[in-house]
């Protein structure tokens, strides 16, 4: 296999939590640098963000990332930054970008470049309350970035070609419609956008007439009003009827400000049979349909019976419907969905070999806590084993299902 590196640790500052943590991604957990402790500068070029470039270097993604990464799928084409070309050659983003990317192909560790990808969690907290949500004991402590860290963000604006305010949900948050509010539009940043497409108010939308976006993404779950409420709302005050109507607003948006619009869904045995009606939906508002297995957050046998067991009859049809979407996100181009597809229905085939059955999925967690108490010297061969093990079993499930690899 060729070595991969990942653009991400020259190009990522993510503060996927709002204890602070920064990420290079959201697939790779690996902490570094807290925002609550240094400036983004010192994190940027700090020891733990110059190691893990030249660890990316040395041993490539494959080696240490997850193999569930849509990146190393050839997937998340809206990260692609190479329209930096596009942009005003005397411009500081532009300057940015192409420094930094002098810096990626010089295999530079320390960097003069700065982020050019910013994402930020402000706050855990949601007016939904989602059947799979990683957050949700997080958001209790009621976490919330520093004022230090809000401070810096339109400095780092200035030379960033995307901004992607997170969540929780982003709009149920002051100080993030705040800063979007207060942007200077005639800057050519863009934002990249994700909402549960509840709280979309007037105001919201009028803000948003005015942002330079490059993708919203709207984080659905569901089908149906009857999949809505039993998977997202659970006694919170949002309607499915509101949620369709924003989508039609999003959509015409969308035509007059040329973006990225996607919708997303995580597959489990309430929605299962909703694949081609969720593709039906976002196709009839021009947006790219992201459906992936959902995964369990806390790892629970619980979780794991009520949402990630299925029956011969429900894989047989999430098959079928796999196989009849193909060919209509293909007609539009879609390429990002036609992945997602083709990702979903191996990891349909892999889960109804393995963690679909209770026993196995047990047996497997018990492996999973006695390897978290190893000490870090003995994990990292493990990892690999496992990750190699991982890729072996996937390409397996490629070849059989005539899937080619990215």
């Amino acid at each position: 296999m060729t070595k991969f590196i990942c653009k991400h640790p020259w190009v990522h500052f993510e503060v996927n939590n709002p204890n602070g943590n920064v990420t290079m991604c959201c697939n790779n957990e690996t902490v570094l640098g807290n925002v609550n402790d240094e400036s983004i500068a010192d994190i940027w070029n700090g020891e733990k963000f110059t190691r893990m470039r030249k660890r990316m270097i040395e041993e490539g993604a494959h080696a240490f990332c997850p193999h569930t990464c849509p990146v190393l799928q050839g997937g998340k084409q809206y990260e692609n930054l190479d329209w930096y070309q596009e942009l005003d050659p005397e411009g500081p983003i532009r300057e940015n970008a192409e420094l930094n990317e002098t810096e990626y192909s010089g295999e530079r560790t320390t960097l003069e470049s700065n982020p050019r990808w910013v994402r930020f969690t402000y706050s855990y907290a949601c007016n939904l309350d989602c059947y799979h949500c990683y957050q949700r004991e997080d958001a209790t402590q009621r976490h919330k970035l520093p004022e230090f860290f809000m401070e810096q963000l339109p400095e780092y604006v200035e030379t960033a070609q995307i901004v992607y305010p997170f969540g929780g949900e982003p709009f149920f948050f002051s100080p993030v419609i705040d800063f979007l509010e207060d942007h200077n539009s005639n800057t050519e940043t863009r934002f990249f956008l994700i909402t549960n497409a509840t709280l979309l108010t007037d105001k919201v939308f009028e803000i948003l007439s005015r942002l330079p976006i490059s993708t919203m993404a709207a984080s659905l779950d569901a089908a149906t009003a009857l999949s809505f409420d039993v998977l997202r709302v659970r006694d919170r005050n949002a309607n499915w009827e509101q949620v369709v109507k924003n989508l039609g607003r999003l959509a015409e948006l969308k035509k007059r400000k040329g973006f990225k619009f996607t919708v997303s869904m995580t597959l489990n045995s309430v929605n299962a049979l909703e694949t081609e009606e969720f593709v039906n939906l976002a196709l009839g508002f021009d947006a790219e349909p992201l459906i992936m297995l959902v995964a369990n957050p806390y790892e629970t046998a619980d979780f794991q019976k009520k949402f990630l067991t299925f029956t011969d009859a429900q894989f047989a049809t999430m098959e079928e419907q796999i196989t009849r979407s193909l060919p209509k996100v293909r007609d539009r181009g879609f390429r990002d969905a036609e992945i997602y597809l083709e990702q979903l229905s191996i990891h349909l085939k892999m889960h109804r070999e393995g963690d679909n059955d209770p026993f196995r999925y047990a047996t497997k967690k018990v492996a999973r806590k006695v390897f978290r108490r190893l000490p870090e010297q003995v994990q990292d061969p493990l990892r690999r084993v496992v990750q190699n093990r991982r890729r072996s079993t996937m390409e397996r499930v490629k070849r059989n299902s005539g899937t080619k690899s990215p």
